[in-house]
C-alpha cells in the first residue's frame, strides 16, 4: 500500500511541475489574428452568402483582410442601421466597409459590384 502511494505521488508530481512552468510562459502571437492595434474602417469585396434584413446582419464569403490580418473566408457581421439592405440580395459580389465597434466590426457600407 505505502509502495502504491508512493508512486501515485510520484506520478502526479511529475505531470504537475511541467504544467506549472509552462503555465508561467507568455502566450505565442495568435496567427491569422487582428493585433491590439487600433485599426479604422477597411474595405473588402465579397460574396453575401446570407442576409437577414430584420436582425440587421449578413454572412459575407469575404476576400483576405490585410489590415485586420484576416484570410479569406466567411463570416457573420452586423450592418449599421443607416445600410440600404434592399439594394443586395443572397449571391450579389459586393464591396463593403467594416468598422470597429466593441465587440467586433460591423458593416457600415455596402454595394452591389
Amino acid at each position: 500500500m505505502k509502495l502504491t502511494t508512493l508512486a501515485l505521488s510520484m506520478t502526479i508530481g511529475f505531470v504537475t511541475i511541467p504544467a506549472l512552468a509552462i503555465a508561467d510562459e507568455p502566450m505565442p502571437p495568435m496567427s491569422g489574428m487582428a493585433s491590439g492595434q487600433s485599426v479604422d474602417a477597411v474595405d473588402s469585396t465579397g460574396v453575401i452568402t446570407a442576409i437577414d434584413p430584420e436582425s440587421r446582419k449578413v454572412t459575407l464569403s469575404h476576400e483576405p483582410i490585410p489590415e485586420l490580418k484576416w484570410p479569406r473566408m466567411t463570416m457573420g457581421f452586423p450592418v449599421d442601421p443607416g445600410v440600404n439592405m434592399e439594394a443586395v440580395s443572397k449571391g450579389d459580389s459586393v464591396a463593403f466597409t467594416l468598422t470597429p465597434t466593441k465587440s467586433g466590426q460591423k458593416v457600415t457600407r455596402i454595394e452591389k459590384q
